[in-house]
């Protein structure tokens, strides 16, 4: 049986993020705020409707219009607008303004590819390594240095990937070939990821649990399958998980130094900029 609801966000996914409130709190008030001018509209309309009909021995009359009634339904909307922008300007500041990103317990990168959603991780030094567009390819989509010692630990997932929660987690994002949109509903948190650019977009989820992230732009007919898992995990909990990667991670390169293979040099033309190391987990 369908369930209606007059309130729309009991079809809202539980919010886990900081500042998850916050937004409800702004959508709930934008929501009410709507619902109550469109009722009153709609009434105003029936009853104009009923009052002015057509009747025997009534004579319609033109009206050319109230200047007082036209600037006040002019100027209403106008501050109505004005106090919501005021009202959300500390959120917004909150959730997008690069100046206002927490300092980050951990940062990984994340690229948007139709269609699926690439995650690269610090390995065991804690810090990711030098990446640049000119090394990027189909089997390198973030562009990592491969001369960068600090890039040969890092850890790269696709599909699925782990955060552990109560962590402000900094996330830069791109696009290596059409525009995404990194979504994560429960986080309320939308940001695209633009080809050739990296985004920082930051969140800190509450809650340990599996969240979808999904691709809220269409990027083409396989876009609807385009979406991952995040599993948020208690500090144990990820630190053994990342544990295990680190561990994988080391057995892989033991394995390459015991066949190295030779390093393709970059384009010449191409220089990469310095200072791209970034990233740490504690």
């Amino acid at each position: 049986m369908f369930d209606f609801s007059w309130n729309m966000l009991t079809y809202f996914p539980p919010g886990i993020s900081t500042y998850s409130e916050a937004h409800d709190d702004l959508f709930r008030l934008v929501y009410w705020i709507s619902a109550a001018i469109f009722l009153l509209v709609q009434l105003t309309l029936v009853v104009f409707i009923f009052r002015y009909r057509a009747r025997p021995g009534h004579k319609s009359i033109y009206y050319h219009g109230n200047n007082v009634v036209e600037f006040v339904w002019t100027l209403a909307p106008t501050v109505l607008f004005a106090g919501l922008g005021l009202y959300s300007d500390e959120m917004w500041k909150v959730m997008k303004y690069s100046s206002r990103i927490p300092t980050p317990d951990m940062e990984i990168d994340v690229v948007g590819q139709a269609f699926n959603w690439h995650v690269r991780y610090p390995g065991g030094d804690g810090i990711l390594g030098k990446r640049h567009a000119r090394y990027r390819s189909a089997q390198n989509l973030f562009g990592i240095d491969p001369t960068d010692s600090h890039g040969k630990d890092d850890i790269v997932m696709t599909g699925e990937f782990n955060l552990p929660i109560n962590k402000n987690v900094v996330v830069h994002l791109s696009s290596v070939d059409v525009l995404h949109s990194y979504f994560l509903p429960n986080f309320r948190i939308k940001q695209d990821a633009v080809p050739g650019s990296w985004i920082e977009v930051w969140h800190n989820g509450t809650k340990s649990g599996k969240y979808e992230l999904a691709c809220a732009e269409l990027c083409g007919s396989g876009h609807y399958a385009m979406r991952a898992v995040l599993n948020m995990q208690s500090d144990a909990d990820f630190a053994k998980w990342m544990e295990g990667k680190i561990t994988a991670k080391k057995a892989v390169l033991a394995a390459e130094a015991a066949n190295p293979q030779p390093v393709a040099p970059a384009p010449a033309e191409a220089a990469a900029p310095a200072g791209e190391h970034h990233g740490s987990s504690h």
